[in-house]
Formats: structure tokens, C-alpha cells, sequence
């Protein structure tokens, strides 16, 4: 990867709402290149463009992370289940001795047992962990500070 794709994916991981103009100010890279180089890394590198919300603020307060263990270790239906809830942060096919690792936000602890309770009654759960996140220590910094966090080739 060149260094004029490092330092403008860098500066995208910290704020990617900052605009092309200011990205080109800070790196040195002409705008032009900035703009090319940001659509091409759209339909490769960058999933999407997105912002850290804090759920508190929004009313909802219990965040949890769960592992989970299912009788047949893929399930299709399962999966399409995660992907259409609106509670479901994240979701994650893991391994280790569970399935699957999925993140929810809700707005208290009643919501999250409902949840939890239909996820069980409609699969069949064979284990689960719970972790409830009590504070946020750092999300999503990973590449945002030295471009020496790139590999070099």
C-alpha cells in the first residue's frame, strides 16, 4: 500500500466526515488525488462511513455482548434472524467452542432478557456467556494514529 493511501485512511479511521479539502491540507496530497483514491478504496478497503453513537444518550442503557453455542454450529436462519434485528449491534461467526458473537443494545435489562428468551425459544442454544459492557474504554482506534500501524510491504 502506498503512503498517500496510508495517511488518507488514517485520516478517514479518526473522522470520516472530515472533508476532502482538509484531508489534502493536513497530508500534503492534492485534492483531486484524495477524491480518486477515496472512491476506489469505497468498493474495497472502506466497508462504510459511519458514527460512533453513545446509546446512553438515545435512552438505551444496557449494551451486552453475548457468545453463543447453537446445537448445529451454521444456521442460515439463525444468521438472517441477527442481520434483521434492530437490537443486534453487531454480529460475529466465531470460534473457540462457540458459534457466535453478537453485540445488542437495548434499553434496559428487561428488554435484553425478552430478547434473549425469544433468540432461545425459536433456536435451540445449546451455551451461552453474557457480558454486559459497563463503560467504553476505546472503540474503533485501530489505524487512527501512527501510519506506522500499517504493515509495510
Amino acid at each position: 500500500m502506498k503512503e498517500t493511501d496510508k495517511q488518507i485512511l488514517k485520516h478517514l479511521r479518526r473522522n470520516a466526515r472530515d472533508s476532502i479539502t482538509n484531508i489534502s491540507r493536513r497530508t500534503g496530497i492534492p485534492t483531486s488525488t484524495v477524491f480518486l483514491k477515496i472512491r476506489d478504496h469505497e468498493n474495497s478497503i472502506i466497508k462504510k462511513h459511519t458514527s460512533l453513537i453513545d446509546y446512553s444518550k438515545l435512552g438505551y442503557n444496557y449494551w451486552q455482548k453475548t457468545v453463543l453455542k447453537l446445537a448445529e454450529c451454521y444456521n442460515e436462519e439463525f444468521e438472517q434472524y441477527l442481520l434483521e434485528h434492530q437490537n443486534v449491534n453487531s454480529a460475529y461467526q466465531i470460534n473457540s467452542g462457540y458459534d457466535y458473537l453478537i453485540e445488542t443494545v437495548h434499553k434496559n435489562i428487561k428488554e435484553y432478557t425478552d430478547f434473549i428468551r425469544k433468540l432461545e425459544t425459536k433456536f435451540k442454544i445449546e451455551e451461552k456467556k453474557e457480558f454486559q459492557i459497563i463503560n467504553d474504554l476505546k472503540r474503533e482506534s485501530f489505524l487512527t494514529k501512527n501510519l506506522e500501524d500499517f504493515r509495510s510491504e
